[in-house]
């Protein structure tokens, strides 16, 4: 089983611009025992918009969020 290793929680607030969003990266493990790269965004309060991407591995999701953040 795939245990999570990579949770990123990004928000951005601009009270001038009615600006509040959230940007989520996590690693999960799916059902079926591959790791899923779950990817979520939009405004604060709300459910947001969710993406999923399977990878046969952890690392190679995990890979797969740091080159998303940027790291």
């Amino acid at each position: 089983m795939v245990e999570p290793k990579i949770h990123i929680v990004l928000q951005r607030r601009d009270c001038a611009r009615n600006v509040a969003r959230f940007y989520v990266l996590a690693v999960e493990p799916s059902l079926y025992g591959d790791a899923a790269l779950v990817r979520a965004w939009g405004r604060i309060g709300s459910l947001g918009r969710p993406r999923l991407d399977l990878y046969a591995s952890a690392g190679e999701a995990g890979e797969a969020a740091r080159g998303l953040a940027g790291a």
